[in-house]
């Protein structure tokens, strides 16, 4: 009886590679584009983010002096945080500096007293920088207070808190988030927020402002 012989490892793969052959090179194309995709998007990135930093250097003097309307909507050849945001925000695709400008629009609708439009975009606003993200949720709950939605507003300042890394905007959004419990009659909530910021935050002025707030409504309670 004929011994039977093993094929070597190369002329396995030989073989592999020629039945293969056509999804093999179908996968390495595919690779190549993938790979060639991610550097041009890339680039791309980094040209979007150089453009939209230029654009937004231009309206920060006219948020420096309160022209809230000009920035927004822009002048002339000078975008406005408006366009800005359009073209440079997003959560998947934007730039920092797009990203930025989205949080400024919302700040510049907000000045302008046009809560519901700051509300809006404060609730888009995507930006990874914790403090900012918490600054964008605490916009959100500044709208609602001045809508007297003080509920919704507590809510927001309250996320605004846990999103914060700084201790010091920790406390001021849950001294925020108590007062508001404190304009719409909660005053249960809001005393024991104001006691939480006492405890955790002793020093603070969020913690002085709580203490000061809770003399005030403790005869009430």
């Amino acid at each position: 009886m004929e011994q039977s012989v093993k094929p070597s490892t190369e002329e396995n793969f030989l073989y592999y590679a020629i039945k293969y052959k056509t999804a093999l090179i179908a996968i390495l194309v595919v690779l190549i584009s993938l790979g060639a995709g991610t550097f041009f998007w890339v680039r791309q990135q980094k040209a979007n983010e150089l453009e939209a930093a230029l654009q937004l250097s231009r309206i920060a003097p006219l948020l420096d002096v309160g022209e809230y309307t000009v920035a927004i909507n822009g002048k002339g050849h000078v975008a406005g945080l408006k366009k800005i945001a359009e073209e440079y925000a997003g959560k998947y695709t934007g730039t920092p500096s797009g990203n930025m400008a989205n949080l400024l629009l919302a700040n510049a609708y907000y000045s302008n007293r046009e809560y519901d439009r700051a509300l809006g975009v404060f609730k888009s606003v995507s930006i990874a920088n914790n403090d900012l993200a918490a600054a964008a949720l605490a916009g959100a709950g500044d709208c609602y207070f001045n809508k007297n939605q003080f509920t919704q507003a507590a809510e927001s300042y309250q996320e605004a808190s846990k999103k914060a890394d700084n201790s010091a905007l920790k406390a001021q959004y849950l001294t925020n988030a108590a007062k508001s419990f404190q304009e719409s009659k909660q005053l249960a909530k809001a005393s024991e927020l104001y006691t939480k910021i006492i405890a955790d935050y002793p020093g603070s002025t969020g913690a002085a402002v709580a203490q000061r707030s809770l003399w005030q409504i403790s005869g009430n309670l």
